[in-house]
């Protein structure tokens, strides 16, 4: 019930701002509802000839299907993915933010908004697509003995809701993060570390600073030459 209200909750916020997301999450969701509804009745009204059939396990469009459930269904493997990916991008840039920092020579990270909003999306969709099946699932289990049992039913509804509630939620929860008073928030709470982020980004802005300096009346040096070299040959 919880997670029901959370999905309310974080769609009626997502409404405001971002309507789109809340149709490509359903979207999502009810694309593999329909896709694999219709593959598990298939499967179910033509057992005996599925194995000479093109969804067959060694078919290429059958292991395509199987290995696209599993996949979708390994929550563990895209876990480690998506960690893997974020640690990949943000590990080397942070690491190296600290020890130059030391030194004053910092630079500002880049890409930190870019791959946490791909990584975020990663998961809502992923959450999203194995709603879908759950619930693809969960239907199944109505008519399709002996692959899948009525007593699966209840397990595979609530997971289901479960999924799809969650990937509300963590969307209601990242664009949240934009919101202008949550970045209040964020300054007030890094105010206190001004003083050491200042140092150590000294020499980087300094160095910056430096060289925009240097663009900006590059062309008005340029000109004085110009005017200075027409006046001699004159």
């Amino acid at each position: 019930m919880a997670l029901l209200n959370g999905l309310v909750i974080a769609t009626l916020y997502l409404r405001r701002k971002h309507p789109g997301h809340v149709f490509t999450i359903w979207y999502a969701f009810w694309l593999m509802l329909t896709l694999f509804s219709g593959l598990f009745y298939y499967v179910w009204a033509n057992g005996q000839s599925i194995p000479g059939s093109i969804l067959s396990g060694a078919s290429s469009l059958g292991g395509f299907v199987v290995w696209f459930q599993k996949t979708s269904m390994d929550f563990r493997d895209e876990r480690y993915l998506i960690a893997s990916i974020y640690i990949a991008v943000l590990l080397p840039q942070l690491m190296s933010y600290l020890v130059s920092g030391i030194f004053g020579c910092a630079n500002r990270l880049i890409l930190v908004e870019w791959i946490t909003a791909a990584m975020t999306w990663l998961v809502i969709k992923f959450l999203a697509v194995l709603s879908g099946i759950l619930m693809a699932q969960a239907i199944a289990a109505l008519y399709a003995s002996p692959y899948l049992h009525p007593d699966a039913l209840p397990l595979k509804l609530l997971q289901s809701i479960m999924m799809i509630s969650l990937s509300f939620i963590i969307a209601g929860i990242f664009y949240f993060t934009y919101e202008y008073r949550f970045k209040r928030m964020l300054v007030a709470i890094r105010r206190p570390f001004k003083p050491f982020t200042n140092y150590m980004v000294s020499y980087a802005a300094s160095a910056e600073a430096r060289e925009a300096k240097k663009h900006r009346y590059a062309w008005l040096r340029k000109r004085a030459r110009k005017l200075a070299s027409g006046v001699l040959w004159n």
